[in-house]
């Protein structure tokens, strides 16, 4: 049975990975530290935790992050 893992990275304008991990929440934190920042998501997986296989790749997720953090702004 497949272990699938969301693994998310947080990039600078430049390419520079900032973070990269598991963790959403870490995630946005990470992604707020910085004004050019974009976020991405994969999914891995780690069923054989020394080989794990990439399902989907890289997709930019800056849009939906962004939309998300306005919308819980504007209800708060």
């Amino acid at each position: 049975m497949a272990k699938e893992v969301a693994f998310y990275e947080v990039m600078d304008r430049r390419g520079d990975i900032s973070w990269g991990g598991a963790s959403p929440s870490e995630a946005v934190e990470w992604f707020r530290r910085g004004l050019d920042n974009s976020i991405f998501v994969s999914v891995w997986n780690e069923q054989d935790i020394e080989n794990p296989v990439l399902v989907t790749d890289k997709i930019e997720v800056t849009a939906l992050v962004l939309a998300t953090i306005t919308s819980e702004r504007s209800r708060g």
